[in-house]
């Protein structure tokens, strides 16, 4: 079996795996609630905005920053994006998992 066929074969393994599924169902549900949507939108732009204005050395306007406080609350007690976000870290730490034991065998070789 060539190298290619075996990453075709492990993608697939990959997205038969709880975490994948659990990443798509909660995210089709983000997809489904536009008041999640709206607050994750927010809150990406604001974040951009916060961003921006560190790395060219501006002050953050103190409003910005309590709008933020404000929206980060509003995601961590969502439970439609708290699951999305706890999904998406498991995915994570899976994907990483396969990478360490690519990697260790690479160098075990």
């Amino acid at each position: 079996m060539s190298i290619f066929e075996k990453a075709k074969e492990l993608g697939q393994e990959i997205k038969e795996s709880q975490e994948f599924k659990e990443v798509r169902r909660t995210g089709q549900n983000i997809e489904n609630n536009a008041d999640a949507q709206q607050i994750i939108q927010e809150f990406q732009t604001l974040h951009q905005q916060l961003e921006f204005a560190q790395n060219t050395g501006i002050q953050p306007d103190p409003d910005q920053i309590e709008d933020f406080n404000n929206l980060k609350t509003l995601m961590d007690n969502n439970i439609t994006i708290k699951a999305y976000f706890k999904a998406q870290e498991d995915y994570g730490q899976l994907m990483q998992e396969v990478n360490n034991i690519i990697r260790e065998e690479i160098n075990n070789g």
